[in-house]
């Protein structure tokens, strides 16, 4: 597998968890708990972006 293909499976990976993040903040009732749930799955974001500007660094 190349470095292209590993970092694109790592990204569908983080963007799962970003979901997750998402889905247990939706069913979390403690509001601390949830608004950190919410930022930690927009880091993930903010990170998948990072890894597609260095893969488009490959084109």
């Amino acid at each position: 597998m190349d470095p292209r293909q590993k970092v694109e499976r790592c990204i569908d990976r983080v963007r799962h968890s970003a979901d997750e993040l998402r889905a247990a903040a939706q069913e979390t009732e403690n509001s601390q708990a949830r608004n950190a749930f919410i930022a930690s799955a927009q880091k993930l974001e903010e990170c998948i972006q990072q890894c597609q500007m260095a893969l488009n660094q490959f084109k």
